[in-house]
């Protein structure tokens, strides 16, 4: 056998080694994160839910406490107002100004609505299929790993996409996420901290106001839908307005 031939045979055998253990790695991520993505469809079954989350831009922090039970999302906002959403109609509701403002629910672009999967879609990967989550454990750029974040044992996962780096940090026993940042790769654009609980959300946290004294507004035009100072409920008899 010639050196040649040898030394291709080596190559080969170092490039199936090579592969070999790449599979091995890929497979070992591909099931840690089905692992997570499993605890996550549990969390999203329990349907209750409390998520905080203080984003932070520079020096400039803004909070955000969303409530969700049993298809009604609640998600109160730094300014006061919050929305209102039980999957069929939608409001921003102005407490301080007793006004409500009607929702196109299809325009997501409107206003940020609370849904029973709502912090699922801060884990990379968890609104992909199961090939699209495979390629993500074997992409080279994405990172997984250990870390301790604030004495809590964590999974750091992180993946680049369009050149915009996002790193989330999910609490190894409850795969909860707890803190994300987006950024590139000169800077940190946007960090994001987690308070998440299940089973804490009341009747009382998702309830409408009594709408006696509000005006009923379209949110987009402005225009008042319905002056609603005769009416006297304390629920939801709004759902039954229609806009004219």
């Amino acid at each position: 056998m010639s050196k040649k031939v040898k030394f291709g045979l080596i190559v080969l055998l170092i490039l199936i080694i090579i592969a070999f253990i790449l599979g091995i790695v890929a497979i070992y991520r591909f099931t840690l994160i089905q692992s997570i993505f499993k605890k996550v469809d549990e969390n999203i079954a329990i349907n209750n839910y409390y998520l905080k989350t203080i984003v932070t831009d520079g020096n400039n922090n803004f909070e955000t406490e969303a409530f969700y039970r049993d298809g009604i999302g609640k998600c109160v906002t730094s300014n006061g107002l919050y929305s209102w959403v039980d999957g069929k109609n939608a409001y921003l509701v102005d407490e301080e100004n007793k006004k409500i403002y009607v929702l196109d629910i299809n325009d997501e672009n409107a206003i940020t609505l609370v849904s029973n999967d709502m912090f699922s879609s801060v884990i990379p990967g968890y609104n992909k299929n199961i090939f699209q989550r495979f390629l993500l454990a074997c992409d080279l750029k994405t990172r997984i790993k250990s870390d301790k974040l604030e004495k809590q044992e964590c999974y750091m996962i992180t993946t680049n996409e369009n050149n915009i780096i996002k790193t989330v940090w999910i609490d190894k026993e409850s795969k909860n996420p707890i803190r994300a940042e987006l950024g590139n790769k000169n800077e940190s654009l946007l960090k994001y901290n987690y308070e998440l609980k299940f089973n804490s959300t009341n009747l009382e946290d998702i309830i409408l106001p009594n709408i006696k004294d509000y005006t009923i507004l379209d949110y987009k035009s402005g225009e008042i839908i319905l002056d609603n100072s005769n009416i006297d409920t304390n629920v939801v008899d709004i759902n039954s307005i229609s806009k004219v």
